[in-house]
């Protein structure tokens, strides 16, 4: 191409040509129905193996909760408690300095 032809195209930046808004919108909104639909989809499918697996391996677990976890329910519950407590207690309490 010609160098004059190049500087014309290149030369003084001339305005941008308007975007419509309810294109870019619209545009937007498939896209991010696409994008739901895909994470939905994907949030079933794990939803549904784990309802698989965990219904394949109930049987074993509670032969498992009897004889080892039934007895030491209270202390679980009592060191679950202690555990949320102090975690959760610095987000209510403001920090001071």
């Amino acid at each position: 191409m010609d160098e004059m032809k190049l500087t014309a195209l290149l030369g003084p930046a001339e305005v941008p040509p308007a975007s419509d808004p309810r294109f870019v919108l619209g545009v937007m909104a498939r896209i991010e129905q696409r994008r739901f639909r895909r994470e939905l989809a994907a949030t079933v499918a794990l939803a549904a193996c784990a309802i698989v697996l965990l219904g394949m391996i109930a049987p074993m677990l509670e032969f498992t909760w009897h004889d080892s976890f039934a007895p030491y329910v209270s202390n679980m519950a009592l060191l679950i408690t202690l555990v949320s407590i102090t975690l959760a207690v610095p987000y209510f309490l403001p920090a001071r300095d």
